[in-house]
């Protein structure tokens, strides 16, 4: 009797558990999206992949667009979700203010805890987004060097390249626009580190990806002898190359979370318990790793989030 029941309830159960994923097939697809580079599109359709797998219906809008169209796309309802990074919120949206600048303590953007506390805290007062749980990955900014150009200049940190600049060096920054024009990006590593990038010293690619100034730095296209880089690049394991170390905190701290509409995770609040196991998967190695198989190997995006979902046991 007490195996007839236990497979009754578990009948029940599977039964049930059927039903509930089945209403999620009638209703308003959940539109994720994803900003244009490697990463974010395996983030993106990490989401996707995870929530068709859980019954949710799903349109895949990764590869949208920069920091700017994805983040208006998501703020006017346009799409439900995106990975977003707390740097890059804390950097871009909440120091323009005078009232945030004043309530944002300094340092907070180099502290994950801190930082991540903000941003959530007010995304969700102001424009009605829930941050779930963060990666422990830490996606900065970076500029990486050849190996062969550090040990020629004696170059391991930013300070020791700003030093190199200002006693006359020769250099070639090889960038994306976004990066160049961030206050994140070029100019904080300026402004922290006391040096400048004269515009004859900048390569900027419009659109540029990691993947693609760090081609030009290992071709030496145009002079570049210095290249735009991200702290989880797949590429950089495929190049001898050398990651400037950032010792007085230019850069904060970029951790990858999903980020939904109130109204989504209000309607679905189990899609929290769904992808925060995930995340915590996404150490600054597993990306790299994730990031390679699509830079590296040539894998598509999709095949690779599907992969790691069914390796690691999220999906089957």
């Amino acid at each position: 009797m007490k195996r007839l029941t236990i497979f009754a309830l578990l009948a029940a159960m599977l039964v049930g558990g059927l039903a509930f994923a089945q209403q999620y097939k009638n209703d308003a697809p959940i539109r994720v999206g994803s900003k244009q580079f490697t990463e974010q599109i395996v983030l993106g359709k990490v989401i996707v992949e995870a929530l068709r797998a859980n019954g949710y219906q799903v349109t895949d809008k990764t590869n949208l667009g920069g920091t700017a169209v994805v983040r208006k796309a998501l703020t006017n309802g346009e799409i439900d979700v995106y990975p977003n990074y707390t740097g890059t919120a804390i950097s871009n949206w909440y120091r323009d203010t005078k009232w945030a600048q004043d309530s944002i303590p300094a340092g907070a953007s180099g502290n994950a805890y801190q930082s991540y506390s903000i941003v959530s805290s007010l995304d969700a007062a102001l424009n009605d987004l829930v941050w779930l749980e963060p990666a422990p990955a830490n996606n900065t900014y970076a500029l990486a060097v050849t190996a062969a150009f550090a040990k020629e200049h004696n170059l391991a940190t930013v300070a020791d390249l700003a030093k190199y600049i200002n006693d006359g060096g020769q250099v070639k920054l090889a960038t994306g626009d976004e990066f160049a024009q961030r206050p994140d990006g070029v100019a904080s590593f300026e402004k922290t580190y006391g040096f400048k990038f004269k515009e004859s010293q900048m390569l900027v690619i419009a659109g540029a990806t990691p993947a693609q100034t760090e081609q030009a730095l290992n071709n030496g296209s145009n002079g570049v002898n210095i290249a735009m880089a991200y702290g989880t690049d797949g590429a950089l394991k495929a190049y001898n190359f050398v990651v400037l170390k950032d010792p007085n905190g230019a850069q904060p701290v970029f951790q990858p979370t999903p980020v939904f509409r109130g109204a989504v995770i209000r309607k679905y609040p189990e899609i929290a318990g769904i992808l925060n196991p995930i995340w915590a998967k996404f150490t600054t190695e597993e990306l790299q790793n994730l990031n390679a198989k699509v830079e590296v190997d040539g894998q598509n995006p999709d095949q690779v989030a599907k992969d790691f979902l069914t390796q690691n046991g999220f999906i089957k």
